[in-house]
């Protein structure tokens, strides 16, 4: 079987053709993988980050968090699905070792966690793309509780979460607004930003200079941490982050994607109706997933980095 894998600390991510198929434990179903993505969390475990919080690598390291496919087998345990069904979701990082991944042919997943059905109307294409960056984009637009007409900063806009993000907020009525590359304007107003300010130079001043009072809420996806544009914010303005940038105190929310099968089921019924596209910028065959991890790490985004299986 082919997979993505991390043979050892300090090893490049490769593709190895001798793994063995998994055989589904009693609450596990066996699923081929169709469709995957690349989110910084996959760059995070190759480079080792997750052994210096304290987790244990069990070698061989299959990557990838994100799939979708089509169920194969069945655990004798498992009642709510069965082979034919074509269902997405989230490998798990460390559960409890960091060992499984979704770059590979054949995943063995537990059924009633972190998998869904794919709603009838979605590609697993698209589906495949979207649970990672989905999830915290619905939890951190959430956690901004915002009400029509307000003006929403959204730092990072282009990348994945950010992309998605920024149609939630527009849809929720928000006047968003997002520091961008001059070619990236085109591709954030097709998505509902209303504003593109210069991503060069003073975003606070630039951001001061079109909103003298400053702005109601700020999603920050860029920064690691707190205060680099507190500054842009009027009095009692709300923060989310997905990277532990919104600091603490009344209003701020640091979020995580939870992804629960209710959680899943959300964000297929967004895609399903229309209301969440998801960009992709590019798409790699699974041989090439490690360079996935590579653009994703250097490369400018709009939108996802999608892995794609034969």
């Amino acid at each position: 079987m082919q997979a993505i894998t991390l043979d050892a600390h300090g090893a490049a991510p490769a593709l190895r053709d001798d793994l063995p198929e998994p055989t589904p434990a009693e609450h596990e179903v066996i699923l081929r993988v169709h469709a995957s993505s690349a989110n910084p969390g996959d760059n995070m475990i190759a480079a080792g980050l997750l052994a210096k919080e304290g987790l244990e690598y069990e070698f061989p390291v299959t990557l990838g968090r994100d799939f979708a496919g089509v169920v194969e087998r069945a655990g004798a345990a498992v009642r709510d699905l069965e082979p034919g069904d074509r269902v997405f979701g989230v490998v798990l990082p460390a559960a409890p070792t960091v060992r499984a991944g979704a770059w590979a042919e054949l995943i063995a997943v537990p059924a009633g966690q972190a998998i869904a059905r794919v709603p009838d109307r979605v590609d697993l294409a698209v589906a495949g793309a979207a649970p990672v960056a989905g999830l915290a984009a619905i939890a951190a637009v959430e956690a901004l509780e915002i009400t029509p007409g307000e003006d929403v900063l959204v730092v990072g806009a282009t990348g994945g979460v950010g992309s998605l993000a920024v149609q939630l907020a527009a849809r929720a009525g928000a006047n968003v607004i997002a520091p961008a590359l001059p070619q990236d304007e085109g591709f954030l107003r097709d998505l509902g930003v209303s504003v593109v300010l210069p991503r060069e130079g003073d975003l606070v001043a630039a951001v001061r200079e079109r909103f003298p009072d400053g702005v109601d809420a700020l999603l920050d996806l860029v920064s690691y941490v707190p205060g680099a544009y507190d500054a842009a914010l009027r009095d009692g303005a709300r923060v989310a982050s997905a990277t532990c940038a919104a600091g603490e105190g009344p209003g701020r929310t640091n979020v995580m994607g939870d992804p629960t099968p209710e959680s899943l089921e959300r964000l297929g019924a967004l895609l399903a109706d229309g209301t969440l596209r998801v960009p992709v910028q590019a798409s790699y065959p699974l041989a090439r997933a490690p360079e996935a991890l590579a653009a994703l790490e250097t490369g400018h985004k709009q939108g996802k980095l999608a892995i794609a299986f034969a």
